[in-house]
């Protein structure tokens, strides 16, 4: 391969830094996970079991069932107000009462969406966690020792997930129509930036 095609090439690879998070939760509770630093999409893993017919053949696998990991963690930064920390322990206290009574799930279910952007901020791949809530949410530490900005974790458990790509095969005409129409969300995203913040 020619080094130049090569590196022209590494412009338009997926970064691990270039990622959107959308909560949503039950009573209006929403986020768009600005101060999200680190999350991973879940996976699915096809269960098999080998069966041997004899002699020196080797055991041929056969698909027994799918494993869905149904757990993912999140990890937020803090600001002074603490505001992703109160969403999430709020999104807790619907799950249960001050009496311990557990609520119906249809209660405190939501849905979490993870978006891999390009570089041009438009989504490349997306996957949604279906009937998410926040498991457990981790504590604050402190320590006197470093003035580093705080963290803490949140651990989603969901029933499934649904994955989606923004560059599905869809024939050459198709793919030459995503592509211009990438192009011009781009452009607009860029003016609607530089109006807002510019």
């Amino acid at each position: 391969m020619n080094i130049n095609r090569f590196m022209n090439h590494m412009d338009s690879m997926s970064r691990s830094d270039r990622f959107n998070i959308e909560i949503r939760g039950p009573q209006n509770i929403r986020s768009r996970g600005l101060r999200c630093t680190a999350v991973t999409t879940p996976g699915k893993t096809i269960a098999t079991t080998g069966k041997n017919y004899g002699g020196a053949t080797p055991e041929r696998p056969y698909v027994t069932g799918v494993e869905y990991e149904n757990k993912i963690t999140a990890t937020f930064m803090l600001d002074t107000t603490f505001e992703d920390k109160q969403l999430f322990e709020l999104w807790q206290s619907y799950m249960y009462d001050e009496a311990y009574n557990l609520q119906y799930p249809d209660k405190y279910h939501g849905s979490v969406k993870i978006d891999q952007l390009g570089v041009d901020n438009i989504p490349l791949y997306s996957v949604e966690l279906h009937e998410a809530f926040p498991s457990n949410v981790t504590g604050v530490a402190f320590t006197a020792e470093a003035t580093t900005v705080q963290t803490f974790d949140v651990e989603f458990s969901f029933r499934t997930w649904s994955s989606s790509f923004e560059n599905s095969p869809s024939g050459l005409l198709g793919g030459l129509f995503n592509k211009k129409m990438r192009k011009i969300r781009s452009r607009l995203d860029k003016k609607v930036n530089d109006k807002l913040f510019g």
